[in-house]
């Protein structure tokens, strides 16, 4: 039976306006009367806030829910991408555990774990994925154009996204009262459509509290274009008409009744969305007879993998060759009557999906030139060694002292258990063919427009690691049941 999973979800932000407070309390109250919950992306300052202003009755609210993390303060200087944008991967990561750790701490003690993150407007990087993994965040869950995957869920850096949903994102205009509620819900039903047609799926609706108390957002008016005044210069948001909040609630409560009773509609959690799409190829056992059919390479193009149902990205693919390759030389070592119907049943298994390299360097070796196979083998030891040690596939390979690029080692690697596996036996001298990942088109490059960012402001360093790590990028098939 076809199900559209519906996901409404919440940027909790505005810690400078109290009337947002009510915004949220009045949110909350409306998903209690519906009986469903959503999603809510604290900023930790807005929950620490909270806590300071005594609105227990709204933590208490929260609590019933399900709890993101939307970054410590959100919009003052400097914001994420900016104190990345010179950054390296290993330095980045441990800046974003120092500048982030204490804030999700702060939201954990007060409102519980979180299931998802999502960035601060336009601000993001790769290096904040380990600090997820070690939180035990587990989904990305946001609307921005940096990373992306055909509109569809998908893994990346190791967490789940619900990201750049293209045709299945949508959202009621609340303040435009029975015009806006009408439009919402016809998009809504087309989108529903669609999804039910199509044996089903996610859909993504998102807003900001303080949307319905205030007619601008809090940040553009104190920190935009750059700007960090002191403390107590801090303005908050121009504030609607009153009347206009409780308009605006009652027609959005009237959204999501109209949702709720679509049948095959059901209503989720971020955390709920994980449990669809797990990631089936953790644990899988995987044959070197399978994974040679499925490494061709078209052209020297690295793209996803397939093994039936289950999707490998790139990385893990690097990783289950290392292994299976290092296993079929020391198999034809040991006997030397081994077969290549004997190698065809060694196999490997998947355990964590790596990060991409972290620099891009090229090969040395020409397309189509040679190497010895020994020193290609030797090489193959060194890569499993440092993946497993780094826990990222290496920025080079070396074979010697020629350096091989990690997708050009990938495709010539294959090529090489490939031969194996036909009964060649080792040969004396490796061809050596070049690769590249296909998956780096998903990565966007007109990016740094958020209000937020000074107007000169761009971080090709930020996109190029984020084109690296396209290495573990990979669809995330729903799984029923």
């Amino acid at each position: 039976m076809s199900v559209a999973y519906t996901l409404f979800w919440f940027d909790v932000e505005d810690y400078l306006t109290p009337e947002s407070d009510d915004a949220l309390k009045g949110l909350l109250e409306v998903f209690e009367a519906c009986g469903v919950q959503a999603t809510w992306k604290m900023v930790a300052e807005k929950t620490r806030v909270l806590e300071a202003r005594g609105r227990s009755d709204i933590i208490r609210l929260l609590q019933r829910q399900d709890i993101g993390y939307h970054t410590d303060n959100h919009s003052q200087h400097p914001v994420l991408a900016e104190y990345l944008a010179e950054a390296g991967w290993d330095d980045g990561v441990e800046e974003v555990i120092r500048r982030e750790r204490p804030g999700y701490d702060d939201v954990t003690r007060i409102l519980g774990p979180s299931s998802t993150f999502g960035q601060a407007g336009g601000s993001w990087a790769p290096q904040l994925y380990p600090f997820l993994r070690d939180a035990g965040i587990s989904l990305f869950m946001d609307e921005a154009g940096h990373i992306g995957c055909d509109g569809e869920p998908f893994w990346y850096c190791g967490v789940l996204h619900v990201n750049r949903m293209k045709g299945s994102v949508t959202r009621a205009a609340f303040d435009r009262g029975e015009e806006g509620l009408n439009e919402g819900t016809r998009r809504f039903d087309e989108i529903y459509e669609r999804r039910m047609a199509d044996g089903g799926g996610p859909i993504s609706i998102y807003y900001h509290p303080c949307e319905w108390a205030t007619t601008a957002f809090w940040d553009g008016v104190n920190f935009g274009d750059g700007a960090m005044p002191p403390p107590h210069a801090w303005r908050p948001a121009p504030l609607r008409p009153p009347g206009d909040m409780e308009a605006g609630l009652a027609i959005f409560r009237r959204y999501v009744e109209h949702i709720v009773a679509r049948p095959g509609v059901e209503v989720i959690t971020g955390r709920q969305l994980v449990n669809l799409f797990p990631d089936q190829a953790q644990g899988a056992v995987i044959s070197a007879a399978d994974l040679v059919q499925a490494l061709s390479f078209e052209g020297g193009v690295i793209d996803v993998t397939w093994l039936g149902d289950v999707a490998l990205a790139p990385s893990e693919i690097f990783a289950l060759l290392c292994d299976t390759l290092m296993e079929a030389v020391f198999t034809l070592t040991e006997a030397v009557d081994a077969s290549g119907a004997d190698l065809a049943t060694i196999s490997a298994t998947l355990n964590g999906t790596p990060y991409g390299p972290v620099q891009r360097l090229s090969s040395t070796v020409v397309d189509g030139g040679t190497i010895s196979a020994e020193s290609f083998i030797d090489a193959a030891a060194d890569a499993r060694q440092a993946l497993h040690y780094h826990g990222r596939v290496p920025a080079a390979v070396w074979a010697g002292s020629q350096r091989l690029s990690p997708a050009t080692f990938l495709v010539t690697g294959a090529d090489m258990l490939r031969r194996l596996l036909r009964g060649d036996g080792v040969p004396a001298e490796v061809t050596i063919r070049h690769g590249a990942i296909a998956g780096e088109r998903h990565v966007h490059d007109q990016v740094w427009g958020w209000t937020i960012f000074a107007r000169d402001f761009s971080a090709p360093g930020i996109l190029e690691q984020a084109r690296l790590q396209t290495w573990t990028l990979k669809p995330a098939p729903q799984v029923d049941g």
